[in-house]
């Protein structure tokens, strides 16, 4: 089993209860697109976008650990390749008319990971009706609590979002006071915001400790490019692949949030060839198929 384990910050802007799942400026729920912002487009960008709040964490989701059957290789080429969620991946609650909150699906689910040699691999879930693609794709719901805040804190290293807030609030108020015209106008809006929200203990600063939780099956056409000898033999298209993460630690002022988890390739295809993590010398049969 090749395990590919992966984190970083994601952004995800989008309308929240009792808002339309699609309002594209924020009007009833917490979350607002500010005067000189984007609409929100609901898309969960694992890489950086185009548009991200200042002094907000940095986006970026990549691989941080390589190991196969639990050895850990040296210096891996996939350490510190870029992790994507690709072709406009949303969450898909739309109000409680797909799914209840906590259990929101992400459709679609194509994953893709490219290192910077050139490696590429991508593959995505595959639903089992087209017309009806979300309900098999259900988080597990919210985990929360002492140890699973715990266990954001040490992935994150914040300790506490009240005193990160707190910090970036002052840095906002001395970027508002250099500022003109409408980036002005955002940046007051967003320092009315955040400074309710610290004096305030029903402020979504408590959704920060808690995490949702996914199991994907990847079961598509998988695409390995630029697969060379040091990574291994390359993976069967014949088997499938595993991605299980979650996705917790949300920053509601920055609209980021964690994610932490591993995509798995098994070792071995249906008939029990062995096609990755082992040399490739006696196996260029095995390496030619996987490569198709």
């Amino acid at each position: 089993m090749m395990r590919a384990e992966f984190s970083g910050w994601f952004q995800c802007r989008l309308a929240t209860d009792p808002d339309p799942h699609d309002e594209p400026r924020g009007v009833s729920g917490y979350v607002n697109a500010y005067a000189d912002e984007p609409d929100l487009d609901r898309i969960l960008h694992w890489q950086a976008p185009s548009f991200t709040r200042v002094e907000g964490p940095a986006v970026g989701v990549s691989v941080h650990r390589v190991t196969f059957d639990g050895t850990e290789p040296h210096a891996h080429p996939l350490v510190g390749a870029r992790v994507s969620l690709l072709d406009g991946a949303r969450f898909e609650g739309r109000n409680g008319v797909i799914a209840d909150d906590g259990q929101e699906p992400i459709y679609p689910f194509h994953l893709g990971i490219e290192a910077p040699g050139g490696t590429v691999l991508q593959r995505h879930t595959v639903p089992s009706d087209p017309d009806s693609p979300y309900r098999e794709f259900y988080a597990s719901g919210v985990q929360g609590g002492p140890d699973v805040a715990a266990e954001i804190a040490a992935a994150t290293g914040i300790k506490s979002l009240a005193s990160v807030w707190q910090q970036r609030l002052a840095a906002l108020q001395a970027r508002a006071a250099a500022a003109t015209g409408v980036a002005k106008v955002g940046l007051q809006e967003r320092i009315d915001t955040l400074s309710r929200w610290l004096d305030s203990p029903g402020s979504p600063i408590g959704f920060f400790g808690v995490r949702m939780v996914y199991d994907y099956a990847l079961r598509s056409a998988p695409v390995v490019t630029g697969w060379s000898k040091p990574l291994g033999v390359a993976p069967s298209p014949d088997v499938e692949w595993t991605a299980k993460f979650w996705l917790g630690g949300w920053d509601a002022d920055a609209l980021c949030g964690f994610c932490s988890g591993a995509l798995e390739i098994p070792a071995a295809d249906p008939a029990g060839h062995h096609v990755i993590g082992a040399r490739g010398d006696d196996r260029d049969a095995l390496m030619r198929r996987g490569r198709r």
